[in-house]
């Protein structure tokens, strides 16, 4: 029997860790691993031009309604604000506490140069909580956060095929940013992608449709494949 891992996905925002590692904690979840997700903030948003895109009570509907779409029961929703999540001793100290007591054999966590600074922020703030333990993964940033002048290299890939449409339903859980960002292009982009990876993880001239998710590996023991 293979061994059961413990897994922990941090985000910055409810919806952040479906986009990038959505299949991922779902293939985990099916296999038998415990996954547990903690995300910072409780992600309203309102435009700087006044305009309120997310309200704080939609966004946890949304975000509970995707996460239970994955399979996730080890949920928790803390109250930074969506917009400066900060990267100090508040956010170490507190991801430091939940990762001891979790004792995950894998963390999942922001790439920190996202341009979004929250994203930025929970990523150096979990790399600094998650400092003794030996498998840190960074999911890939997805538009308009992966914008930035350093590229993601992509190390790390999990096939996802089997769960695609799962991470996409739970996207589409999240309707306020459905409609935000233009619907069915959305989640087409998110799917494209997945396609685009999946490519990568296979051998061009095969003919199988494969979706994958890539991670960028700060620390990895690959110990648990034995």
């Amino acid at each position: 029997m293979s061994r059961k891992l413990r897994i922990i996905a941090i985000g910055a925002h409810l919806d952040d860790i479906e986009i990038a590692c959505g299949g991922t904690l779902a293939k985990a979840i099916e296999k038998g691993h415990h996954v547990k997700m903690i995300v910072l903030s409780k992600s309203a948003y309102t435009h700087y031009n006044g305009q309120i895109w997310r309200t704080e009570r939609v966004a946890i509907k949304e975000g509970i309604k995707a996460a239970s779409i994955l399979g996730i029961k080890d949920f928790e929703l803390h109250d930074f604000p969506a917009k400066d999540i900060p990267h100090d001793s508040s956010v170490v100290e507190l991801l430091n506490s939940k990762i001891d007591e979790f004792k995950p054999n894998i963390i999942l966590t922001h790439w920190p140069f996202d341009t979004h600074k929250s994203h930025q922020n929970t990523s150096l703030s979990t790399m600094a909580a998650g400092r003794y333990y030996n498998t840190i993964l960074m999911f890939e940033p997805f538009p308009p956060g992966g914008r930035s002048y350093v590229a993601f290299r992509p190390q790390l890939y999990v096939n996802i095929t089997e769960y695609i449409d799962k991470k996409l339903r739970a996207l589409k859980a999240h309707r306020s940013e459905y409609l935000k960002y233009g619907k069915q292009n959305w989640i087409n982009a998110v799917k494209a992608r997945a396609r685009f990876r999946g490519f990568d993880l296979i051998c061009p001239d095969k003919k199988d449709e494969v979706y994958a998710e890539a991670f960028e590996i700060v620390r990895l023991n690959i110990e648990f494949f034995d």
